[in-house]
């Protein structure tokens, strides 16, 4: 009975230092993205598109700017399924 104690205990501290490693990640990429957006006056990465489209905004960097908000934006949305999982499980 002890092992299994000891056993869950070891696998409940490993949820937690991975919920603890998701979090930060998570926040930084949301950092990350949210520099990129308010730089362009945006709250995503598609009315960044839209400003290049409208020619508000110059091709360059702004279309490179645009290509890692949308990419920020998909790691952070894995990483919260990530977290949900490692949530239901603690």
């Amino acid at each position: 009975m002890a092992r299994r104690t000891r056993s869950s205990l070891s696998e409940l501290r490993k949820v937690r230092m991975e919920l603890l490693d998701v979090i930060t990640e998570y926040a930084r990429l949301r950092e990350e993205l949210e520099e990129i957006l308010d730089a362009y006056d945006v709250s995503s990465p598609e009315e960044i598109l839209e400003k290049i489209k409208m020619g508000k905004l110059p091709e360059h960097p702004a279309y490179e700017d645009y290509l890692e908000a949308k990419s920020l934006l998909q790691d952070a949305s894995q990483l919260k399924n990530r977290l949900k999982e490692l949530i239901e499980r603690f």
